[in-house]
């Protein structure tokens, strides 16, 4: 179970890290139209005892590469936080990623509902009595979830969400393995902008957003690990974007 609770973490920070990346790329093209125009060739000189008929050398062509780009981002809800917990060992920290397919990052209007579906990873280090740092002294929790949100407010590029998500994970606190169910609820504030565009250079589809959350967590994952977590962070959308 140890290896479970690691594959989640990893793959929900390949994903965060993925799609920063993406999101960050563009598909650069050359415009011809911009280019200088060529300069006149100039006529090779000439004096009066000789004339060169000989055409005046010509340019190698000018060859243009499209830069590598992503051809397809997801409709994603990316989450990192600062996350904290309780325990025998004292007050542990860590980080938490989350990253998940949401209708509301997907939804080109502006939507009452959110529902998603994802993975998530939580990193947490043994408090100010633990032992000399070891593996045995790290908390990792990773699994999927579910998440089921609600907008409480909402302005034209503003609104706020109450959310519930259940989880199911595999942990290694302290040396020792398991699995579990959890549960959450999270208060968000958000700015955003949504929108479709249909163009030859692709389409856009979706919610562009960045926002901060507050959240408690219930996570029986140890008897030395408090159930109750709290964390604080910061939530990014993505619509969908395809690029021919």
């Amino acid at each position: 179970m140890q290896s479970l609770a690691k594959t989640f973490v990893l793959l929900a920070f390949g994903l965060v890290a993925l799609d920063a990346a993406t999101a960050s790329a563009q598909v650069e093209e050359r415009d011809h139209r911009r280019q200088p125009p060529p300069q006149p060739a100039q006529a090779p000189e000439t004096r009066p005892e000789t004339r060169d008929h000989r055409a005046p050398p010509s340019d190698p062509p000018r060859r243009y590469r499209r830069r590598p780009g992503p051809k397809i981002m997801l409709p994603l809800k990316v989450d990192i936080g600062l996350v904290g917990a309780s325990g025998d060992s004292g007050f542990m920290s860590g980080v938490e990623l989350r990253a998940g397919v949401h209708w509301a990052s997907l939804s080109p209007v502006p939507t009452m509902w959110d529902v998603g579906l994802g993975i998530f990873g939580v990193a947490m280090i043994g408090g100010e009595n633990a032992t000399p740092a070891t593996d045995d002294d790290d908390v990792l929790i990773g699994g999927a979830y579910l998440e089921v949100g609600k907008v409480l407010n909402h302005g034209r590029f503003w609104r706020t969400w109450a959310t519930g998500r259940g989880e199911y994970f595999g942990a290694d606190a302290f040396g020792d393995e398991g699995v579990g169910f959890g549960a959450a609820g999270r208060l968000t504030a958000e700015l955003y902008a949504s929108g479709v565009g249909i163009e030859p250079r692709g389409i856009f589809l979706g919610t562009y957003a960045i926002g901060v959350y507050a959240e408690v967590a219930v996570r029986a994952i140890d008897k030395d690990v408090n159930p109750l977590q709290a964390t604080l962070g910061l939530t990014f959308r993505t619509p969908l974007v395809w690029s021919p």
